[in-house]
Parts: structure tokens; C-alpha cells; sequence
């Protein structure tokens, strides 16, 4: 009784963890396309000139950037460092540049 009761078990868990992982592709799928459909960051907005946001890094001083590679493509809150544009956390709702640069930048962990 107890080895049929087991092999259900491990059945159940083999079946509720391939939903789970086909579910988690659907929601990255989905996430990723409607990120490509998100605004572009208005550089006038307040919340971009707070964080002195830019689309393009290159335009900012050298030591106010601290090094050519924090721009936003390496930045913890961009997700997909291989897309041109992508959403971010500080700014909920708009798509910002992987060239991009703000004072908000945090390395990857």
C-alpha cells in the first residue's frame, strides 16, 4: 500500500512540475512581449530628470558615469541585458535604453 501510495506521489510531483516550469516560460514570454510594447521614457519627466536619465550614456561625463560600463544594460533592475530597450524598476511602466544611464544603477548580483 505504501509503494502505491509513493509512486502516485512522485507521478503527482513529476506532473505539477512540469506545469510549473511550461507556466514559468509562458509568463517570460509574455513578459517579454509586453515589455517591447512599453513607452520609451520621457527624459522631461521628473522621475527621469530626478535620476538624470538618458538614452544615451555616452552624452554624460566620464566621472559622473564612474566607468563605461554602468549604463543600463548592466544595471540590476534591467532585465535582459541582450534587448535594445526594456522595462525598469525605477521606472514602472516605461521602457528605458540598454545604452542608457541613470543615478539609479546598481550592479548585477
Amino acid at each position: 500500500m505504501q509503494d502505491d501510495f509513493s509512486r502516485h506521489s512522485r507521478r503527482r510531483f513529476v506532473k505539477v512540475g512540469v506545469a510549473g516550469v511550461a507556466a514559468l516560460q509562458l509568463g517570460i514570454a509574455i513578459r517579454s512581449a509586453v515589455a517591447s510594447d512599453l513607452p520609451r521614457v520621457d527624459t522631461d519627466a521628473a522621475t527621469a530628470k530626478a535620476l538624470s536619465y538618458t538614452h544615451d550614456a555616452t552624452t554624460v561625463a566620464e566621472d559622473l558615469r564612474m566607468g563605461a560600463s554602468r549604463i543600463c544594460a548592466s544595471c540590476r533592475f534591467y532585465p535582459n541585458e541582450n534587448d535594445p530597450w526594456g522595462p525598469c524598476a525605477l521606472f514602472p511602466g516605461k521602457a528605458v535604453a540598454a545604452g542608457g544611464w541613470c543615478k539609479g544603477w546598481v550592479a548585477k548580483a
